[in-house]
């Protein structure tokens, strides 16, 4: 008996293997082990080429696009037989089972144990084979995340006046990454792996034209070929997978709330909603005006409230043309809420409920399904502590602040850094210099779940505000902080149109190049329609997503990474 691996560790992965990683002599592509080499950084396209299992990544020069050509067409030659239809349409899905759905279905098999009555289908990607013999082959495919062994012996195949050679020829052209389907009975082996007992030649539904890896660890390579490094990284996938959880629970945690999802304008003539530089773009319909990406929905939604909508959430895409770091991307996923008659308490309530179930869920998602994750070890259970904005800092500093709605708040602030010989910000406004003041002394103290409130009027436009702690004008606001980032920002809407304008006017002393802060008619026009006493909420679900999953970048948990990510991976960029 005769015994060759496509893969060098399939025997492990397979059952009833008789060789361990020996390759098959004559097989263009045999991979053992894989390594890759650090991209430079630029935007060169690069093309990778597998030798002896080791990808080596090259500039796409003519002689190598032509070398990667020349590989391909050696694959569809091998591919191509008279009875070979290399991208067939799907047949009858009678029988057909996802390889999660064989799995729930048939894990009640006893060892031994066949469904000869039965015939089901099965698709999904080879992850690895095993010949063993020239009548007998093993594939595990995988689909979704979950993995079926289907056991092909020549003998037990329906398909009329198939020789010993043509099986072998068969098993000879399968590559891991090609696509098949598989049709057969449910089967437990003696050793207590859930199978198909192949009773058709598989059907080839999609080759894999280039050689797949068994191993991808270089971030740039696995971000510049995302598809790759999915098909070969379980975590990156599940990192996906999650995600999507996530944002299930969320949406329905707000449905179970009877609130309306809606989707608001993202292209608009105003970015709206929070203080940061837009993406500006024209319209082939009005040239002359300029259009703006979305930076937030907020004002888009409590139109909504202002129409009767009450209770009304969305999650979505927003936009902020500002620098990129393992936090931040200009491409963004928020989920935002407007609930009527609800204050700042009844948002921190919210927050804990909504998080602290969101966390149990995601922990046991990590520990039964997506396994590659390692946990969060973060303590999500209610209460979470708070901390008020200015007496914390006062605290830090041992000192007072000054009066931050006098004429001269700016210049005492900037007094008070060169006597903390704390550096001072690029723009030097009130609020960054009160957002630094935050970022030193208030934020390292945020490790587990905190509630950070009250914050000075100036620091929030678009809140209600009030006396408090003597001199000082405070927000009613709260602002969730988790291992020293931001997740979640809160607070009471200010519904009185002529609050509104003045905060707005304020808001033009603290203008620079990122804060283009105008006055928005149309909106004070609309709250001049009367907007009930409203609750908002944001949170990012990027960042959430990384905090839930334990990930420190953000490019991890976005399909395709970030901008740079996206640009980079786009052909002559």
């Amino acid at each position: 008996m005769w015994a060759w691996s496509s893969d060098h560790q399939a025997s492990y992965l397979v059952e009833d293997s008789v060789a361990s990683g020996c390759s098959a002599p004559g097989l263009p592509y045999a991979p053992t082990e894989f390594s890759t080499r650090q991209l430079e950084e630029g935007t060169t396209p690069c093309l990778g080429l597998c030798v002896l299992g080791v990808l080596i990544y090259l500039p796409a020069t003519g002689q190598h696009r032509e070398a990667s050509s020349t590989q391909v067409q050696e694959r569809l030659d091998d591919l191509q037989t008279p009875a070979t239809q290399l991208y067939p349409r799907l047949g009858s899905n009678l029988g057909a089972l996802t390889c999660s759905a064989f799995t729930e279905r048939y894990a009640s098999l006893k060892n031994d144990e066949v469904r000869r009555e039965v015939e089901v289908v099965v698709r999904g990607r080879v992850h690895s084979f095993r010949i063993a013999g020239s009548k007998l082959v093993f594939l595990d495919l995988v689909q979704e995340g979950h993995r079926i062994q289907g056991l092909c012996n020549l003998s037990q195949l329906s398909t009329t006046g198939l020789s010993s050679e043509e099986f072998r020829a068969f098993c000879h052209r399968l590559r891991r990454g090609d696509i098949f389907a598989l049709r057969g009975r449910p089967l437990r082996t003696s050793r207590g792996q859930l199978s198909v007992q192949v009773t058709a030649l598989p059907e080839l539904l999609s080759p894999c034209l280039h050689p797949l890896p068994t191993q991808l660890h270089d971030k740039t390579t696995r971000i510049r070929n995302r598809h790759t490094d999915f098909l070969v990284n379980q975590r990156s996938s599940d990192l996906i997978r999650l995600r999507s959880e996530i944002v299930c629970y969320v949406r329905r945690y707000f449905l179970d709330d009877c609130q309306t999802e809606v989707q608001t304008p993202i292209l608009a003539a105003r970015a709206g909603g929070a203080i940061a530089r837009p993406f500006a773009t024209s319209a082939t319909e009005f040239p002359e005006r300029q259009l703006v990406l979305r930076i937030a929905p907020e004002l888009w939604l409590k139109r909504m409230i202002i129409g009767g909508h009450d209770r009304v959430f969305e999650i979505g895409p927003s936009f902020r043309n500002e620098g990129l770091d393992p936090s931040h991307n200009p491409e963004f996923t928020t989920c935002e809420f407007y609930r009527a008659y609800t204050n700042i308490d009844e948002l921190m309530s919210i927050t804990e409920t909504l998080f602290s179930g969101l966390a149990r869920h995601t922990t046991s998602l990590i520990r039964e399904t997506f396994t590659s994750i390692n946990s969060p070890n973060i303590d999500f259970t209610p209460p979470f502590r708070q901390i008020e904005f200015i007496p914390a800092i006062e605290a830090a500093i041992r000192r007072e602040l000054p009066d931050l709605t006098s004429a001269t708040a700016q210049a005492d602030l900037v007094n008070l850094f060169h006597d903390l010989a704390v550096p001072l910000p690029t723009s030097a406004t009130l609020p960054r210099l009160l957002d630094r003041l935050s970022s030193l002394y208030i934020e390292p103290q945020c490790t587990a779940p905190t509630f950070v409130t009250n914050h000075p009027e100036c620091l929030s436009p678009l809140s209600k505000s009030f006396a408090h702690s003597g001199a000082h004008r405070v927000s009613a606001r709260a602002e969730l902080f988790v291992n020293g980032q931001e997740l979640v920002n809160m607070y009471e809407e200010e519904n009185s149109p002529f609050e509104q304008r003045r905060k707005f006017v304020e808001q033009l002393n603290y203008r620079d190049d990122e804060n283009t802060a105008s006055i928005d008619e149309d909106y004070i026009e609309a709250l001049e329609w009367g907007l009930p006493p409203t609750g908002g909420w944001g949170c990012g679900i990027d960042r959430l997503c990384m905090l839930l999953s334990g990930t420190s970048r953000i490019g991890d948990v976005l399909s395709f990474g970030t901008l740079r990510n996206v640009a980079a991976s786009t052909k002559g960029s």
